[in-house]
């Protein structure tokens, strides 16, 4: 008995590729995001039955942030299961992230240490983006300060991808605005300053010993008010603007499936 080796009966190569832009799913992700906090701030005023100044986050911080749409039945539940409009694609964009630094080092067209910064973060990313969804499994009301850990590692994560994103373009030459190197440093060092604020406050009054009185200081509430406004800002929609002006400029990239 002979094997038969004709071409018709040999196993199909089903090989394919993909050709895209990464920023593509960046835009994605933000649009997601975008999605799940209108659909909390929704259910948290039409359906949900709490008193606002009896939250956790009221109690804390003197008044409810953007959070507060997200803890409570049923906008709980509900952004949870939408979580993946998020944090899938935002996955993907930063492994994808990580491969265009790649190739442009391998192309000699960046050097190794901005190669090596992105491979250092690239775990570290990785591991915050799918972190972050612990925020659904400790209650604010049961245990702040487990709840909110997981968010002052969304807000690190939101760092270094703009750090890592402003400074590949910056050696490529390539960064918005006609390369503005002023304009992305100081977009990076306000970023930087706004949200070590954030994180130094709100883990302090997470832990119970807060630098800011908030509950009794209207002056130093409004003040942090004005920060995390600012702070959303930054991290909403100046880089789903930065993507959208990217996509039209940096080249495509191709994965292949054998």
């Amino acid at each position: 008995m002979t094997a038969d080796n004709s071409p018709n009966n040999q196993t199909p190569n089903y090989a394919f590729s993909l050709t895209f832009n990464p920023e593509i799913l960046r835009i994605i992700s933000y649009v997601g995001l975008i999605i799940i906090l209108l659909t909390g701030a929704i259910l948290t005023a039409t359906v949900v039955d709490i008193d606002p100044h009896t939250t956790a986050i009221y109690k804390l911080f003197g008044f409810n942030h953007a959070c507060n749409w997200l803890d409570h039945e049923p906008s709980r539940t509900v952004s949870a299961m939408l979580l993946p409009l998020w944090e899938v694609p935002f996955l993907l964009y930063v492994i994808f992230n990580f491969l265009r630094i790649q190739d442009a080092y391998r192309e000699n067209k960046a050097p190794q240490y901005v190669y090596l910064v992105s491979a250092i973060f690239l775990p570290i990313e990785i591991l915050l983006t799918v972190w972050f969804r612990i925020v659904f499994v400790w209650n604010p009301e049961v245990n702040f300060l487990n709840h909110y850990l997981p968010y002052i590692g969304f807000q690190l994560l939101l760092f270094l991808v703009a750090f890592e994103n402003i400074l590949y373009f910056y050696v490529m030459k390539a960064l918005p605005f006609k390369n503005s190197r002023p304009i992305a440093l100081g977009y990076l060092i306000v970023l930087f300053m706004v949200t070590t604020v954030y994180i130094v406050v709100g883990l302090s009054v997470a832990v119970g010993h807060p630098i800011l009185d908030l509950v009794n200081n209207e002056g130093q509430r409004v003040l942090f008010r004005t920060l995390t406004n600012v702070y959303t800002v930054l991290v909403i929609p100046i880089p789903l603007i930065a993507s959208i002006l990217e996509l039209k400029r940096s080249p495509n990239h191709k994965l292949s499936f054998e």
